[in-house]
């Protein structure tokens, strides 16, 4: 495996909306990422317009709106673990 420079990240647990996965937590598509992480760093409007192609698009947010709006307002990695716990989502974030 190849080794970048800096910090280690990877989303928060989120629900794919996507046919193939839909509703498993971290088995989220390319695009569904990709949104959430727009999302996360507050361009909601570019995240909306990323997964507007696609006709799951807005389940996604639908299934998420909560949890995309509690990760948008962390400032620590020990913050999204916090809202993870909050979910149950612990266990499901580590098996991704």
């Amino acid at each position: 495996m190849t080794q970048f420079p800096g910090a280690n990240r990877k989303l928060p647990a989120l629900m794919a909306a996507n046919p193939v996965n839909y509703a498993k937590i971290g088995r989220l598509s390319t695009a569904e990422a990709l949104s959430a992480a727009l999302h996360i760093m507050g361009f909601k409007s570019q995240a909306r317009e990323l997964l507007s192609p696609f006709r799951w698009g807005d389940t996604f947010f639908d299934l998420n709106e909560e949890l995309l709006s509690r990760y948008a307002r962390v400032s620590s990695e020990e913050s999204i673990v916090k809202v993870e716990l909050d979910y149950g989502l612990e266990e499901a974030s580590w098996s991704c």
